[in-house]
């Protein structure tokens, strides 16, 4: 999620804005993706046996990053759906977690 709007710039009006402040007139949220989708997503290469012709394909992967706290129902129920339609998901709190899901 995300703001747009219109931006202000610095001047009449506008008061203790810090360097890197921003000021958006009549703002209203911006939401992309589905819900419950993963922090990050992309794929990874795996390579097809040779019985299927050696070829390289990508796979759908999504990680959900979690610092701390748990992820909601939607974010569960988006993981479970990449798995079960083949792809890799997972909830990554460390770095052994995100290797474990885009390379299992």
């Amino acid at each position: 999620m995300a703001w747009i709007g219109n931006k202000v710039e610095r001047g009449p009006g506008v008061k203790h804005l810090g360097p890197h402040d921003v000021v958006i007139r009549n703002a209203r949220p911006f939401h992309a993706g589905v819900p419950g989708m993963s922090d990050l997503g992309g794929w990874v290469p795996v390579e097809v046996t040779p019985d299927m012709l050696g070829s390289t394909v990508a796979v759908c992967a999504q990680v959900e990053i979690k610092e701390g706290g748990r992820p909601s129902a939607e974010q569960l129920a988006w993981i479970e759906a990449v798995n079960n339609a083949g792809g890799r998901a997972g909830i990554a709190r460390t770095e052994a977690d995100l290797t474990q899901i885009l390379w299992r």
